[in-house]
């Protein structure tokens, strides 16, 4: 019978307080559950069964376990640290009748054995359960090879479960020391702890606004998509600590300001719900606050995760403007003249006749490309284009394209005079007036025509995570002799000519054409020395190449799923923390205000007015964090190749829109729980 004393307590003390542990569990389970799926996903057998891109996939996955594992470590021991806080009262009343630290140790010690074992023992079985249908959903996403065989990743099971046994333990010892240190005085005061009303510390709260501003500048003020990954993690730590102390500051602020109004305060709608907030905000606004960041988390995540998916096809489309795309590159200008490439385009014509194929020329572009640092003064500056990575911002690709071919291109017949110039800035570039080009010392300047409406060869520059000027001259010939008097390490191969054109008519795919292209291109480059010494090339086929954006970008969406879903429960357990810890704290003062005549119907209104005000603040500060992150993410989103801001607006909007939807949901659902703790219903 001795020996079933504790783990007969330990049950008691779960069934007992079911209403915290239960969900706590449930989180639990989730999160081994997704784990272990993630981990699945990510074994090399699921890999098998991908197409090109799967090893961007797996790798994605594993990435994705990475994030759920730190999360739980920190989530669940938070979670934990609230069951202690809510529990001590009662290892208290039993410290009080008799029993000593090492007793309850014991108790806590089969506790975390109980809730831990069902966790991962149940989590395991879901997560072996939901893996198969996981992997048929992400194989079906990315085009793979479907397979319905049922197997289990034992190295996963064995990961999984070692390292949640890791937390658990980690969480247990902090319960053993938390409960070991405090006195049987403390542990029974504790849930009183925090009673005495916070001072406004106007400060801080100005401190958070502040940081906030600075950090929304910087959103909205973005220029460059290479600025944009670079201030982005700035601009979100910068968030995260004004969203707190703008919650635990500011909302202490906000209750003494209502307080002060005497027609809003002193109304039985609204007095017991301030009186009771000013208590509490400066402990539960960094609950407030965790709510905010985590909802903003699934909106960015979720938002952008799906424009990318959404998107693929654009990304696609710019990035491989053809169906077949050569690029071949010359060390000497010399060496790119119309004859030579004359020479190449008739081995492409050659090997068509060959096939009996028919082709759509899309791009025949001759250029020079050479990287430069962008000054304040309209120069780009070609001696500083090996700079270091705090100055990338400046960095722009400048592409010069003779006249001839503009006016082929566009069917126009635009002239030129000396020193004149048409200038197509790619996104991330200004626009110009005029242009110097400087390099050694010497320096060119052309003064910029306005070329229309004939954006020339911009899905070229689509494709480039770097901002690119496109220069359109006249003396093609100078620029490039120009350019090579001062070549060197930095510009090798700075000569390119673009070939690319779609396949129409043919018996081979697109991927075999290429490859059977790409042996009769060399074969001709052999054919002349001073090419195949001095010339090097590579192509590209647009659906071979979109696999790997598909897999990239579906990988992606199905991650931005899962940790979606984990960090909403995460938000909701929170939520419903909040809305007990709270209830219990409220429910003496409720109390006194029926006995002194207050309805259950004012009550009522009394717990909307008071959770309305709290439980939507952090929806309104997610959705403020995700409108002045809009042109930053959507910069971050250029560089992956997407430049569909509207796509990107429409995945925002209805996220957050779906997001709201589930949030009133919650708070609906968790604020009965609230009423009926106050209200003693049952």
């Amino acid at each position: 019978m001795k020996t079933l004393f504790y783990p007969k307590l330990a049950w008691d003390g779960i069934r007992k307080n079911r209403r915290l542990v239960f969900p706590y569990m449930l989180t639990c389970i989730c999160m081994i559950s997704m784990f272990y799926i993630l981990l699945f996903l990510g074994s090399p057998s699921t890999g098998e069964l991908l197409p090109r891109g799967g090893t961007t996939a797996m790798t994605i996955m594993i990435l994705g376990g990475i994030v759920i594992a730190v999360f739980s470590v920190i989530f669940l021991y938070y979670t934990n640290s609230f069951l202690i806080r809510r529990r001590a009262g009662e290892f208290g009343l039993y410290n009080v009748l008799g029993m000593g630290k090492r007793n309850l140790a014991k108790i806590i010690t089969f506790e975390t054995l109980i809730t831990s074992g069902i966790s991962i023992v149940v989590g395991i079985f879901v997560g072996i359960v939901i893996s198969k249908l996981a992997e048929l959903g992400l194989v079906k996403m990315l085009g793979g090879q479907i397979s319905y065989n049922i197997r289990i990743e034992w190295n996963s099971v064995y990961i999984t479960v070692l390292f949640y046994l890791v937390i658990f333990a980690v969480i247990w010892f902090s319960s053993i020391i938390r409960v070991g240190v405090s006195s049987a005085v403390s542990l029974l005061k504790s849930e009183k702890a925090g009673e005495k009303a916070p001072k406004a510390n106007w400060l801080l709260g100005l401190g958070g606004a502040i940081i906030l501003a600075i950090a929304y500048y910087k959103a909205v003020s973005i220029v460059s998509p290479l600025d944009a990954i670079m201030v982005f993690f700035v601009a979100v730590i910068m968030v995260i600590i004004a969203t707190y102390l703008l919650m635990i500051a500011g909302s202490v602020l906000l209750c003494r300001i209502l307080q002060k109004n005497k027609k809003y305060y002193y109304n039985p709608k609204h007095f017991v719900s301030v009186s009771s907030l000013v208590y509490r905000m400066k402990r539960n606004g960094a609950g407030l606050a965790s709510i905010a960041i985590i909802a903003t988390m699934v909106l960015v995540m979720i938002s952008t995760a799906s424009c990318m998916w959404f998107g693929s096809q654009d990304m696609i489309d710019d990035r491989y403007p053809a169906d077949i795309n050569f690029v071949f590159r010359f060390e000497k200008s010399e060496l790119m003249t119309e004859e030579n490439m004359a020479y190449l385009r008739q081995a492409f014509e050659d090997y068509r006749a060959e096939n009996d194929s028919t082709t759509t020329t899309v791009i025949d572009l001759p250029y020079m490309e050479i990287s430069g640092s962008e000054e304040d003064n309209n120069t780009i500056n070609f001696d500083k284009s090996d700079i270091d990575a705090f100055n990338v911002s400046s960095m722009r690709e400048v592409c010069f394209i003779p006249l001839q071919t503009y006016n082929e291109a566009t069917n126009q017949n635009i002239a030129l005079d000396d020193g004149e110039a048409l200038v197509f800035s790619s996104k991330g570039a200004k626009e110009y007036d005029t242009i110097n080009l400087t390099v050694d010392g010497r320096s060119r300047t052309y003064k910029c025509v306005n070329p229309g409406t004939e954006e020339i060869f911009s899905d070229y520059y689509l494709g480039n995570i770097i901002p690119m000027i496109s220069v359109v001259v006249s003396d093609y010939s100078d620029t490039m002799k120009f350019f090579e008097a001062s070549a060197n390490d930095r510009w090798y191969n700075m000569f390119t000519w673009k070939y690319s054109f779609d396949l129409n008519d043919s018996s081979m795919t697109a991927a075999e054409y290429a490859k059977g292209l790409k042996e009769a291109v060399s074969n001709a480059l052999e054919e002349k020395s001073e090419l195949s010494e001095n010339c090097w090339y590579y192509y590209e086929e647009r659906e071979y190449e979109a696999l790997e954006y598909v897999a990239l970008n579906g990988s992606v969406f199905f991650i931005g799923i899962v940790l979606s879903i984990v960090f909403i429960l995460a938000a909701v357990l929170i939520i419903y923390y909040k809305q007990i810890s709270e209830g219990y704290e409220d429910a003496g003062r409720f109390e006194v205000m029926k006995k002194v005549g207050m309805s259950k119907k004012e009550i009522k209104r009394s717990i909307n007015s008071q959770l309305l005000v709290v439980f939507f603040i952090p929806l309104v500060f997610a959705g403020l964090h995700l409108a002045f992150a809009f042109p930053m993410i959507s910069k971050i989103l250029n560089l992956f190749g997407l430049f569909n801001t509207g796509l990107f607006m429409m995945t925002t909007v209805i996220c957050f829109i779906a997001f709201a939807i589930f949030y009133a949901v919650v708070y609906k659902v968790t604020s009965n729980v609230y009423y009926n703790i106050v209200t003693d219903a049952k």
